[in-house]
């Protein structure tokens, strides 16, 4: 695909693939080797991990939860034993080759002098051990013995198989730091050794499934504490290279900046005034990048995201040519020099590299010539059918005095309506990191108009733009909401609500995956309860008790509001404040109780033109005295009251508890996770440090009049309604249980249900209450079905008066 062009003061070529490589020094055949790259190549944290570490986490929580091997796989397993014998040896040597090749890599390791690659694979077998242990133990709901297990004993109880998950883990550790040819020897070892494992031992295929999973995670785990090298290229090759490519380059300049699959480094000018190249080496990694955003973006935003490359030589082409077409139009970007594929494998790409980005210049240097040249520019860059997709402090430079762009790796020569104008709201909110609102706001209505910059602004928001972006928008101290509604006012028009460009988030995600946990743990309950003394417990409850607890049950959203009210200085009318409760119980279908709470209340206060901070205080304050309250009534019922519960009882070991005892460790590990690392410390503290203050000042506004009163009376109130309405149910089954044991029960599944982020605490709650009124003497039928009659009172029909006291709140203004 020659494109003859001489911009950039460079030659362009596209050059294919030589045919023998070279060394940078003699011109001989490259030598053999095993590992990619020298011991002190950098060392990078790559995407791939991460998406393999988290799929591996969730798959081998599902195969745990579905252990005991169900009768299919007993099946399954039965017929790959059964299979001709005089395969057996085969599978043995398969199996024999795993084991082999992982110890040969240690010891190739060790001899090479690669201290960083074998300790490496002792901390994946260090991690591959404990994470075996702690699978064994859930699944069977007691620790394995550690003898049998470090001996690699294998028979049909093995799970998982811990030979299989040392040795994977060892080549899966092993392998990013290998060359091309012996990365795919081993791929091929790993297959053909796990199909082996399950053909030539007794143990289950889920053994031998999660003992891979388990070494995926020991692999990602050691890789992303440590990082690998894997798809960058020494310097070395690199200048091998561009010496075969015709390029004369002396030394090289890795980057600070390195994007993911992608080596880029910078060579001094080589020939006076000619001016530095930029060398970009799509490695090994490329396509798996490219891939992993293409499928994040479509799972979590809408539109169909960056389009996947065939081929890394695919990518260089792409790039090179958009950059020759947004140069042929007018548009000041850097010279393309040479796009080519080494012998190596690698796609390399030579630009003539003269820019500055702006990102990087004295703030005083951005004045209003620099910001009407960026304008000028991108509407350059759309007139000619082009859209950038990346536009951020770092694409856009200064080169020779002129302003453009660089970076056209996500461009695209076939843009949509909305990619042009996502370019211009990533320009928008560029501008204003660089310069402030005001400036960028002027200059862009002196460029595009005022229309122009109202057709902007449902696409200013963060889902429309990069991480370095975001990042610089938060080091400027700039809210993409704010600046659209100073837009909105500069323009005099009704700001518009932000397009829909995300599917979904983590959040959501998340609550998913929550969600689907506590659905196997009601099936799980569900399925061993005997449904004909089900039934009959039902069809002889005495109704009147269940009519009453119906009504019951609703008492508690009336002391809410009166709790509501006092959390807020300012005076509001009840009613209301009541609906707004209502309406609160329709929120609890998509958020934990607590937040949802806390959500409608600061929506609700702020339209009732309460300030936004006193608002966001006020509405936290609800929450945490309700929480306060049952941590308090709490503890003093256990400290005095004589009431008590007898959990000497058996509880089985099923899919259902499992399930709830890792969907408890997985928050757990992920509250403690979040709270170590610096950055979301940080954060919280920095937020914690701005918000006392007003959460001090509102506090002493509640200490005048009743309100203080009316916060903790309500709060109390509350709770003690709950547990009356869930006494009545118990009731109607002929069941006579103290108000202090249903205050136990109640406020301890409450309080777990508020710390296990599913919504309304779907699977926890019915759990947690089936449990305690066992404790409290009823047969395991008639507890279960208290449970669901309470919880079907409480939670699960509000929300059908919820949805019309939304819509009569939002109808008034309210809301």
């Amino acid at each position: 695909m020659p494109v003859p062009s001489d911009l950039g003061r460079g030659r362009v070529r596209f050059v294919p693939r030589a045919s023998t490589p070279l060394t940078a020094s003699t011109g001989a055949p490259t030598p053999l080797r095993v590992f990619s790259a020298s011991r002190d190549q950098r060392r990078f944290r790559r995407a791939t991990d991460v998406f393999l570490l988290v799929s591996a986490l969730l798959g081998l929580a599902a195969v745990i939860a579905t252990y005991p091997p169900s009768r299919l796989e007993r099946s399954l397993s039965a017929l790959l034993h059964n299979l001709p014998g005089p395969l057996d040896p085969l599978w043995g040597a398969f199996y024999d080759a795993l084991a082999v090749w992982a110890v040969a890599l240690v010891v190739v390791a060790v001899a090479a002098r690669r201290g960083a690659v074998w300790l490496q694979a002792l901390g994946s077998v260090v991690i591959t051990v404990g994470v075996t242990l702690v699978s064994g133990r859930i699944a069977f709901g007691r620790w394995p013995d550690l003898g049998e297990s470090l001996r690699l004993r294998v028979d049909d109880t093995t799970f998982p198989a811990l030979r299989v998950a040392v040795c994977a883990a060892l080549i899966l550790t092993v392998s990013p730091h290998l060359v091309r040819p012996v990365q795919s020897f081993g791929r091929w070892v790993l297959v053909l050794g796990v199909l082996g494992a399950a053909l030539a031992e007794s143990a289950p295929p889920s053994a031998n499934l999660a003992a891979f999973l388990v070494a995926v995670i020991a692999a990602t785990l050691v890789r992303l504490s440590f990082g690998t090298s894997a798809g960058h290229p020494s310097s070395g090759d690199v200048l091998s290279a561009l010496r075969e490519l015709g390029v004369s380059v002396d030394r090289l300049e890795a980057s600070a900046r390195q994007s993911a699959g992608v080596f880029v480094a910078r060579a001094p000018e080589a020939e006076e005034g000619a001016g530095a190249l930029l060398v970009k080496v799509y490695g090994r990694d490329a396509y798996d990048t490219q891939l992993l955003e293409k499928l994040w973006r479509t799972v979590l935003y809408q539109g169909e995201g960056p389009r996947v490359r065939l081929s890394r030589i695919e990518a260089v082409e792409h790039e090179a040519l958009v950059t020759l077409l947004a140069a042929q139009a007018g548009v000041t970007t850097n010279g393309v020099v040479v796009a080519a594929e080494s012998a190596s494998g690698d796609a390399i790409l030579v630009l003539r590299d003269a820019s500055r980005p702006l990102g990087g210049l004295n703030p005083d240097a951005i004045d209003d010539d620099v910001l009407s040249q960026c304008w000028h520019a991108l509407t350059t860059l759309g007139a000619a059918g082009i859209a950038h997709n990346r536009i951020d402090p770092e694409t856009i430079a200064k080169i020779a005095g002129d302003v453009g762009f660089v970076e056209f790796d996500r461009g695209t020569i076939a843009p949509r309506a909305d990619q042009l104008l996502m370019d211009r709201a990533q320009l928008l909110a560029t501008t204003a990191a660089l310069a402030g609102d005001q400036r960028a706001l002027t200059a862009a209505v002196g460029a595009i108009g005022a229309d122009g910059v109202a057709a902007v602004l449902p696409y200013l928001q963060p889902a429309a733009f990069g991480p370095t972006l975001r990042r610089a928008l938060r080091s400027a101290g700039v809210d993409v909401d704010d600046l659209r509604a100073a837009a909105g006012d500069a323009l005099g028009v009704e700001v518009p609500e932000p397009l829909k460009l995300r599917r979904a988030t983590w959040w959501s995600l998340a609550q998913i995956a929550l969600l689907m946990l506590a659905a196997s743990a009601i099936i799980g309950a569900l399925s061993g309860l005997d449904y004909n003394d089900f039934a009959a417990y039902v069809t002889e409850a005495a109704w009147g008790w269940i009519a009453l607890g119906l009504v019951v049950a609703q008492l508690p959203r009336v002391t809410q509001a009166v709790a509501t009210l006092g959390s807020v200085p300012a005076k509001l009318p009840f009613f209301p404040v009541y609906v707004m409760q209502l309406a609160t119980g329709y929120m609890n279908l998509a958020l934990p109780s607590n937040l949802a709470r806390m959500a409608i209340n600061i929506r609700f206060f702020r339209r009732q033109g309460i300030a936004p901070a006193t608002s966001v205080t006020a509405g936290a304050i609800d929450s945490f005295a309700s929480t306060i309250t049952q941590a308090l009534l709490l503890l003093t019922l256990i400290a005095f009251s004589a009431g008590s519960l007898d959990f000497d009882l058996e509880i089985p070991s099923g899919p259902s508890v499992r399930s709830l005892v890792m969907l408890v460790c997985l928050v757990v590990a992920g509250a403690i996770g979040l709270l170590l690392v610096r950055r979301v410390r940080a954060a919280i503290v920095e937020r914690a440090r701005r918000w006392w203050p007003e959460v001090r000042a509102t506090i002493h506004a509640l200490r005048a009049g009743s309100k203080l009163a009316l916060l903790v009376g309500g709060s109390l109130a509350t709770e003690i309604l709950f547990a009356i309405s869930l006494g009545v149910f118990a009731e109607a089954f002929g069941y006579d249980i103290g108000l202090a044991n249903l205050l136990l029960i109640n406020i301890s599944v409450s309080l777990l249900a508020s710390f296990v982020p599913v919504p309304g605490g779907i699977g926890v709650a019915e759990f947690g209450l089936t449990v305690g009124l066992v404790a409290s003497g009823m047969p395991d039928e008639v507890a279960l079905v208290t449970a669901i009659l309470y919880r079907i009172a409480t939670f699960y029909a509000p929300p059908l008066w919820g949805f019309f006291a939304m819509r009569w709140l939002r109808a008034t203004d309210r809301l």
